[in-house]
């Protein structure tokens, strides 16, 4: 961590064990999550950690990103930070999220969890609705700017605060099994694989918090460039165009609640080729 006290930047990376020590990109500072007390809670157990246990800079940025960002996302701490200094101004959160065209083609990340994750989308409404937070998950719309998995976000205090408030009740409840269906596992990949239902759940507040439009959002377009996931879509530039029509089709109607939008978004969504995975 810089000595500097107007330094702003505090983008951790967290690491579990030597081998994810020395693969975290040297931009980044090191999170240290190596006792791995909760393997179960994936990277909420570190980044809950840090805000419950750490006062918050005002105007600073705080991220906490996986060891696998660089090799997933794309972006460099260079480009990450860069961004961060160039747009500190008009921004308070910044997202880097991958699986652009997943956030293009799904009307929200918890359809297409319950794509990869039977029963994510039945027991986040659950969760939403035992807490008292009025979002009906079948309706929510969001797009590039709302939108991000892997928690490849970074934001100010502001966000970070309002985040941990619904991360302590979802703790509590999963913790002490008032909703047992929080517990379940679900699969991940393939059927075989089982993963806790709450890892994934979890990574998807941010949308919701997003969704309500109250932040500034910085977000790269990837849309041009990134790949396209052939396990269910095909590469070719007209997919390409259907899914960022897609995308701007569903900020438009967050922006204007214009409903026109929205029809022509399930339109365009029926014209694209779509291969249901097999998990």
């Amino acid at each position: 961590m810089s000595p500097d006290p107007d330094y702003r930047l505090f983008v951790y990376q967290i690491f579990y064990d030597q081998v994810s020590r020395e693969s975290l990109d040297p931009g980044f500072i090191p999170l240290d999550n190596s006792l791995n007390e909760r393997p179960d809670w994936y990277e909420f157990w570190p980044i809950r950690n840090y805000l419950k246990n750490n006062e918050l800079l005002e105007n600073a940025w705080y991220g906490f990103l996986s060891p696998k960002f660089v090799q997933k996302s794309g972006f460099t701490s260079a480009a990450v930070l860069n961004a961060l200094e160039k747009y500190d101004a008009y921004a308070d959160v910044a997202l880097f999220s991958v699986g652009w065209d997943q956030i293009a083609y799904f009307l929200n990340p918890f359809e297409q969890g319950e794509v990869w994750h039977p029963g994510l989308l039945k027991s986040s409404q659950l969760f939403f609705d035992e807490i008292g937070l009025s979002v009906d998950l079948n309706k929510l719309v969001t797009h590039c700017r709302t939108s991000v998995f892997s928690n490849y976000i970074i934001a100010k205090p502001k966000f970070w605060n309002e985040w941990l408030t619904i991360a302590d009740k979802f703790y509590e409840i999963v913790e002490s099994n008032a909703a047992p269906e929080l517990r379940r596992t679900t699969s991940y990949g393939s059927i075989l694989n089982q993963t806790p239902m709450k890892a994934f759940i979890q990574e998807r507040f941010a949308s919701v918090i997003l969704a309500r439009g109250q932040y500034k959002v910085l977000a790269a377009d990837q849309t041009q460039y990134a790949p396209i996931f052939t396990r269910l879509f095909k590469d070719d530039p007209r997919v390409r165009r259907m899914l960022q029509t897609c995308d701007l089709l569903k900020e438009k109607y967050c922006l204007t609640k214009n409903i026109d939008y929205l029809n022509m978004y399930y339109k365009i969504r029926e014209d694209i080729e779509f291969t249901q995975p097999r998990t």
